[in-house]
């Protein structure tokens, strides 16, 4: 039996991180949590997820530089991530964010407002799932 597409969720926000799991565990993907980058490149190392759902401002390293650290390794090179952010663009420094997240290989930069059915929709689309 294929295994579901593994999805690391990486926020530090729980309630997040609670409700955009609970709608992937239901959409037939497996999830994993982390809380920080540095949780986030140890678990990425050791589990592989298929796809990383990043927040990008978190305590001790941020989305970005959890992003650069792990790109330092080849597993990471063909890693898939998007970004997602409660920020808004007038915020100072998220233009700049979003544009350094593009420069690393982010698929997307997405508010943490989407949608739940439009997050499976763009996580689908990315794994190259058609259902």
């Amino acid at each position: 039996m294929k295994q579901p597409p593994l999805i690391l969720i990486a926020d530090d926000d729980t309630d997040f991180q609670e409700i955009v799991s609970t709608k992937l565990k239901e959409s037939g993907f497996s999830v994993i949590l982390a809380y920080n980058g540095k949780d986030v490149i140890e678990k990425a190392k050791t589990l592989l997820p298929d796809l990383i759902l990043m927040d990008i401002k978190m305590p001790e390293e941020s989305g970005t530089e959890a992003v650069i650290d792990l790109k330092k390794n080849s597993f990471a090179k063909d890693l898939k991530i998007i970004f997602f952010s409660n920020l808004d663009i007038p915020w100072p420094g998220i233009k700049d964010e979003e544009k350094l997240a593009r420069e690393l290989g982010a698929i997307t930069f997405l508010k943490k407002t989407i949608d739940l059915d439009e997050l499976v929709k763009k996580a689908k689309e990315v794994l190259g799932i058609s259902r």
